[in-house]
């Protein structure tokens, strides 16, 4: 994890990611590189990867593109693996060879979801690769699959603001409560336990959501065994106060109350 491809294509997702946020926000790179300050080729450079600007670029884009400030957030990810990068030993190459795909294939499936304009297609994608997320839990080092993880948060958050029909709303629904409850259980394992509670409290909110969106999607409470098992998790040493044995703050359960919605 944090190797230089993985860095490399890490810095140009991210450049495509502000090209895409750029067009939909209907500016061309001259414009937007006035409105940030800097030089039209600084903008194209960087939205092919070949320029890796400073922080105060990608803070300035959040404020124009009005993004919520992912873009200055995925930077600073980056610096950390590259920061890290830089201070380890140099690892031998072989060393984790079978356990990745190969670059092409990974490639491939992040521009299916960054740069597909179907949404449905970018759907079915966002479900398939949740459903190879589950399946590969126990293979990836909890760490690896985080990060693995983070580029399908930001297909969720793009497709969380485009409009879809009911079944299609439900399936995002569906998909995001089990990212979400992934995360809380990887959380867990690595020991951040206030995380594991806010992923957890997020997949049980949109399993609520599916709900409301579409009363046959019973099947999206599948997800909430393991977000409230990640809910109730005992804190560890410094990852805050204790709670009681086996159990984090209550929950209020939505099953009995969005069943009886369902039954009406």
């Amino acid at each position: 994890m944090g190797g230089p491809d993985e860095i490399t294509a890490a810095r140009r997702a991210l450049g495509r990611h502000l090209a895409h946020l750029r067009r939909a926000a209907g500016h061309t790179q001259h414009g937007l590189a006035r409105l940030v300050q800097y030089g039209r080729s600084s903008v194209a450079n960087t939205e092919t990867g070949r320029q890796h600007p400073e922080r105060s670029f990608w803070s300035r884009c959040d404020t124009v593109l009005r993004t919520g400030g992912v873009l200055a957030a995925e930077h600073d990810r980056i610096a950390g693996l590259d920061d890290r990068r830089r201070r380890r030993p140099a690892a031998r190459a072989d060393d984790h060879a079978a356990l990745w795909e190969h670059r092409t294939h990974i490639d491939a499936h992040r521009s299916a979801l960054t740069d597909t304009a179907d949404a449905d297609a970018r759907l079915a994608r966002l479900e398939d690769e949740v459903r190879q997320a589950v399946a590969d839990r126990g293979r990836c080092p909890p760490a690896t699959l985080v990060a693995r993880l983070r580029p399908l948060r930001i297909c969720v958050d793009q497709l969380m603001a485009t409009r879809q029909h009911p079944p299609q709303r439900v399936r995002l629904y569906t998909a995001a409560a089990r990212l979400a409850a992934l995360l809380a259980v990887l959380a867990v394992d690595l020991r951040a336990v206030p995380v594991a509670r806010a992923y957890a409290a997020e997949a049980l909110d949109l399993t609520r959501a599916a709900y409301r969106t579409e009363p046959q999607a019973r099947a999206v409470h599948r997800t909430e065994p393991q977000a409230r098992a990640a809910y109730r998790a005992e804190p560890q040493a410094g990852d805050g106060p204790p709670g009681r044995p086996g159990r984090g703050p209550d929950m209020p359960s939505p099953s009995a109350r969005d069943r009886r919605r369902v039954d009406r």
